[in-house]
């Protein structure tokens, strides 16, 4: 039925829908390449984002990045209802076509330093589309052309309800948690797991109680600990300088030769916390000065929910 209806196209619709094409993908081109103050803030780097990082839908939040990712999908559903209506292709024709020229968009804002080639964004695009052709395969299958509007918007709406969910279910799915807090070992330090006796102290006039280790300027103050080639982990300590000693102190945490974390007495007025990711780490090194106390001092592993 649709290909019978290709030869009755109305010359006068056409020339409408062709007309609002154009003019839609020039305000996309705008967007995409002029809007946001683009021009004056374009990086000084190519930037290419070849790895998704975040699901192309998500349940509705108030907030502007959720709007973003939204009209990243919503914005291109008009391409996916008007190219349908000019030109009758398949989808796997329509799918084709229309990621090449999207990726050749996300390209060329790369390489003009405007943007950034981004996969989230083919993504997003390329699923708003989409849902915009299966719209209208569906709403202008009825005959009845009062329906055929209702039918598509409504086809619309539940697409995007059962992609949010299927997103979300992706996401969920591959989205990687924190492990169990490893605790990292000194020699010659306390430490809980080898059945040393931790001290108390108190800094701040709070009293702390360490759960796994402390690590002290005595003997060494220098501590280089092998890891193990470890990927996504997230590096967790605690420190300051005992109420009932001296201010004086420093603690540096250097991972694979480069310093992370630098306080020096001067600058420690409490109890500090760390927390910093590290997308690999191989070699942790201490080094604890003066009357700073370092504890707590260990890891968790990012992982896939089967690991």
């Amino acid at each position: 039925m649709v290909e019978g209806r290709k030869k009755t196209l109305n010359p006068y619709r056409r020339k409408l829908a062709a007309t609002a094409v154009v003019l839609y993908t020039l305000l996309i081109l705008f967007f995409m390449f002029f809007a946001f103050d683009r021009t004056s803030r374009s990086s000084s780097e190519f930037t290419f984002m070849l790895v998704p990082s975040y699901p192309p839908l998500s349940f509705p939040q108030p907030t502007f990045s959720w709007l973003f990712d939204f009209g990243n999908v919503a914005a291109f559903i008009p391409f996916g209802i008007w190219i349908s209506y000019l030109w009758r292709w398949s989808y796997a024709r329509f799918f084709v076509v229309f990621v090449l020229a999207i990726a050749a968009l996300e390209t060329l804002q790369g390489l003009t330093r405007l943007g950034s080639f981004d996969i989230d964004d083919i993504i997003s695009n390329t699923l708003g589309a989409s849902i915009g052709y299966a719209a209208w395969r569906f709403g202008f299958r009825s005959r009845r052309k009062v329906r055929q509007w209702p039918r598509a918007i409504l086809s619309v709406v539940v697409l995007l309800i059962v992609s949010t969910f299927v997103s979300e279910g992706i996401e969920a799915f591959f989205k990687k948690t924190e492990g169990p807090f490893q605790a990292i070992s000194v020699q010659g330090q306390p430490n809980a797991a080898a059945g040393s006796p931790l001290p108390v102290f108190s800094i701040g006039n709070e009293s702390v109680s360490p759960r796994y280790n402390v690590i002290t300027a005595t003997p060494t103050g220098t501590y280089t600990i092998q890891l193990g080639h470890l990927k996504n982990v997230r590096f967790f300590a605690e420190f300051g300088i005992p109420d009932d000693k001296a201010h004086e102190g420093s603690v540096t945490l250097s991972a694979d030769g480069h310093a992370f974390v630098e306080y020096s007495g001067e600058y420690i007025t409490g109890l500090e916390t760390v927390i910093v990711p590290f997308d690999r780490i191989d070699e942790l090194k201490i080094v604890v000065e003066g009357n700073a106390v370092l504890w707590d001092v260990g890891y968790r592993e990012m992982k896939h929910w089967w690991e």
